[in-house]
């Protein structure tokens, strides 16, 4: 009995490590399957590298005036080399409640900074100042122009990256 009970515990103590930090995820399971669909992987030793509050690395509610769980962004990890090593990946619910690609800006963000917890940022009355276009920074940004819609923040220990979808474009804001 007594070796029957160690067996267990053994087993217990184990399991939540054969997967990695935690043993399971650090994000839901359908974002998960989506990073597999895109080529990536999901962090899972996001939390362990870092030390007190951390955001996690996905967040639902991206889209305004939707329902918080019909869309969400989340980082990855790629699993191709000679990509950036890091991906954010939005995607929106539709029709059919599958999670799909964003359509207003390209769904994937190749990143090769080190990836911080998730939040939206929602503030109309910024401007854009301050952001440059990801795609080509030496073009110029509207600075003037309110956002109106939500902004993908991105923040861990006095860094804050800032991504907004500007005309099917992404802009990014970096600050520390």
């Amino acid at each position: 009995m007594f070796y029957a009970l160690i067996l267990v515990l053994t087993v217990l103590l184990a399991t939540p490590y054969a997967n990695g930090q935690g043993g399971g995820n650090v994000m839901p399971t359908e974002l998960v399957e989506v990073a597999r669909q895109n080529g990536c992987i999901q962090l899972s030793d996001f939390f362990g590298e870092r030390a007190g509050p951390v955001n996690p690395p996905y967040v639902y509610g991206y889209l305004p005036n939707h329902h918080e769980e019909d869309s969400a962004v989340f980082w990855c990890k790629n699993v191709k080399s000679g990509e950036a090593p890091y991906s954010l990946i939005v995607v929106m619910r539709d029709s059919e409640h599958e999670l799909t690609k964003l359509t207003e800006c390209p769904h994937r963000i190749p990143w090769n900074n080190p990836p911080r917890g998730l939040s939206i940022y929602k503030n109309q009355k910024a401007t854009l100042s301050g952001f440059v276009y990801l795609s080509n920074p030496k073009k110029k940004v509207p600075t003037n122009t309110k956002m109106t819609s939500n902004t993908i923040r991105s923040y861990y220990d006095g860094v804050t990256e800032l991504f907004y979808c500007h005309k099917g474009e992404w802009l990014v804001s970096q600050s520390h």
